[in-house]
């Protein structure tokens, strides 16, 4: 076959149907001649039929054309050596944009199923924010390791509080509604059935116990084990929460109604009540005082913060009280009835308060959680959120909450701070040269060998 122009005409329009860049004076051959005439380009190599210097493009069946010579295709066809690239970049974004996309929306959707389709364990549940400073800062040499040894040998179940009689002998409640006295073998015994949930033990002039007892209210037990109920009500109010107490050389027993909102009677059973009050951010605790020589049963304050640990000064003028959810303790002179905070961004959420034996106050506290004061406290989303959350997450056996112990003086201001108790102590309560720890789940009473002075 002899040498064709490379043009296409509007009779051979068929074989050029694809043109691909070439250049001016391309040579188009029939390649499936077999013509002995054919001219090949003298530059082809043997068996290629293509010159290794030139591109090649399909015109169609049948034809190639060497791309030499293109006369008026030249340019109109062109590729972008940089096309190619770009697209890829194109693909990289678009690639990136769903990624991002789909990271977002799961989890927005997530929260969005959690929040219509499991309700806050309250009817009511209008969180208020706050969002906490960062807590006080106590000297390295104000710090040590507390080293603390079991007294029992078995756990009771939520040994909260602890409470020592004339005879040295030690008293703990746990959470099936039994007070338990320690043997000196380290085994315990039933004292006492007192129902609910016992939280503050202490012991009157006649060596009655007296039990602030959550659901059921202010008791006393005999020393024969004889309970009987004090108090279930104050200013009209049922008294849900009773927490924990302290009794006045003069028969007044101070003691606090923490929550009327997270209680045995709304929420049920359940490991903590702080958490939840906690994250809904609302005052509905009080102070009762009980006089115990006519019964009369008055509330002292209200609108308080989840008040939990309290305890008579040292001169008996005034009454700390800690508020757990504020992370402070409240100073309440009797003589005037005037409260202040006396310390405030304690560096760990206040459980029990107990006045030590040199004037100081000893604090129980929890460690607090970055987290939840960062990204929890601060928002009424976060608290949305977490309230739906199962209380076991935050609270459980496999994984007690660890804390440490506090010493003030009396002003407000850090003597000394016992670190790394795991788990938390949920109260301290000196005798002699001994502080005995209480503890919120199932776990021994323990106890710490103190120096005076």
């Amino acid at each position: 076959m002899g040498r064709i122009p490379a043009r296409c005409t509007a009779s051979d329009r068929g074989g050029c149907d694809r043109v691909e860049e070439c250049r001016a004076g391309a040579d188009v051959l029939a390649s499936g001649s077999t013509s002995t005439g054919q001219h090949l380009d003298p530059k082809l190599r043997p068996g290629l039929h293509r010159p290794p210097d030139r591109d090649h493009c399909e015109l169609g069946r049948g034809f190639t054309l060497h791309c030499s010579e293109l006369g008026s295709e030249r340019g109109r066809h062109t590729v972008n050596p940089s096309a190619g690239e770009a697209a890829r970049r194109r693909r990289v974004r678009r690639l990136v944009l769903i990624i991002a996309t789909v990271l977002l929306v799961l989890p927005s959707l997530a929260l969005g199923i959690l929040l219509t389709a499991v309700s806050p364990p309250v009817d009511d549940f209008q969180p208020r924010t706050w969002s906490p400073e960062p807590g006080l800062q106590i000297a390295n040499e104000l710090r040590s390791p507390a080293q603390v040894v079991p007294i029992t040998t078995e756990s009771p179940y939520g040994p909260e509080d602890i409470a020592v009689d004339d005879a040295g002998v030690v008293y703990t409640g746990d959470r099936n509604g039994i007070i338990r006295r320690v043997r000196p073998d380290g085994s315990t015994e039933r004292f006492a059935v007192v129902g609910g949930r016992p939280l503050g033990l202490a012991f009157d002039a006649r060596q009655n116990l007296i039990v602030a007892n959550h659901g059921e209210g202010l008791q006393s037990v005999a020393p024969d084990g004889t309970v009987t109920l004090l108090a279930d009500r104050a200013a009209g109010e049922p008294i849900r929460f009773a927490n924990d107490l302290v009794i006045g050389s003069d028969g007044v027993v101070w003691f606090t109604d923490s929550s009327s909102r997270y209680n045995t009677t709304v929420l049920g059973d359940v490991p903590s009540y702080l958490m939840p009050d906690l994250v809904d951010g609302r005052a509905s605790g009080r102070l009762l005082r009980y006089d115990l020589a006519n019964g009369e049963i008055t509330q002292v304050l209200d609108g308080l913060y989840f008040p939990n640990g309290v305890a008579l000064t040292d001169d008996e003028d005034a009454v700390w009280i800690a508020e757990s959810t504020r992370y402070r303790i409240l100073r309440h002179t009797l003589a005037d009835g005037l409260t202040t905070v006396i310390v405030e961004d304690l560096p760990g959420v206040p459980d029990g308060l107990n006045s030590g034996t040199d004037g100081s106050m000893l604090v129980a506290l929890y460690d607090r959680s970055g987290a939840l004061d960062s990204l929890v406290l601060p928002t009424a989303l976060g608290r949305q959120l977490m309230i739906r959350l199962p209380n076991s997450l935050f609270v459980n056996e496999d994984d007690p909450l660890t804390g440490s112990i506090l010493v003030l003086d009396s002003t407000g201001r850090p003597q000394h701070l016992h670190t790394g108790l795991d788990p938390a102590a949920t109260n301290v309560v000196p005798h002699n040269e001994r502080w005995y720890l209480g503890a919120l789940l199932g776990q021994p009473v323990r106890s710490m060998t103190v120096k005076r002075g």
